[in-house]
């Protein structure tokens, strides 16, 4: 599919806010394997927009509302996510890798087997969101707020979360090879049959909490 055009798409938006507010005419977005690359949507309301498979490879989606929007298997490569709202937007088998969520809210976000090889989301906050099987190697999660979230199974090799603070969070059967936790406020996780070569976990960073570790015990 050809890309759409800045005035297509300013008009399919306002269909779009139209239908969100319940007004006669109004139309859902439904751009299912769409061309959106490099699109502007800075700001852009598509809150439960049905974007799955879409190519948004580079758009800049830069404050824009995604909440319950559906990216399912979406290429955003290399996008502007930043303070971007992800709350309870399905993602899962979406394409991040080198993409930028720093200060995103992803709540209750659905990120199965999402893959954020080498995506930034300094200062997050990452609530709630299901991230099992992702890839996250090389990802920059650094001062990002953690809590609640599932990263069972996640690649997160060479991932950082220097400063970060980290609850109840789930790592079971999580590759942390040389992962960093460097000044990490870390409090109640789960790292069950996690891999963990070459990460240190050092008292200083855990700050007094509990950690569950890959034997069921508790380290203080």
């Amino acid at each position: 599919m050809s890309a759409f055009s800045e005035r297509e798409l300013v008009g399919l938006l306002k269909l779009h806010a139209d239908w969100l507010r319940g007004e006669t005419g109004g139309q859902q977005l439904q751009l299912q394997g769409a061309n959106l690359e490099n699109a502007n949507l800075v700001g852009a309301d598509l809150e439960k927009a049905d974007l799955k498979g879409a190519c948004l490879r580079g758009a800049n989606l830069l404050a824009a509302n995604l909440k319950v929007a559906v990216l399912t298997g979406a290429d955003l490569t290399g996008a502007n996510l930043t303070s971007a709202n992800l709350e309870g937007t399905f993602m899962d088998e979406a394409i991040l890798a080198g993409a930028d969520l720093s200060k995103a809210t992803l709540l209750y976000t659905s990120l199965q087997r999402a893959n954020f090889m080498g995506a930034i989301l300094r200062g997050g906050l990452i609530q709630s969101a299901n991230l099992t099987d992702a890839n996250l190697s090389g990802a920059d999660l650094s001062r990002a707020r953690l809590h609640k979230a599932i990263f069972s199974g996640a690649n997160l090799e060479k991932a950082d979360f220097s400063s970060a603070s980290i609850y109840s969070a789930n790592f079971s059967g999580a590759r942390l090879i040389k992962t960093v936790f460097k000044g990490a406020y870390l409090h109640d996780l789960i790292l069950s049959g996690a891999e963990m070569e070459g990460t240190v976990l050092r008292p200083k960073d855990i700050k007094e909490k509990i950690i569950r570790s890959r034997r069921g015990r508790s380290t203080r």
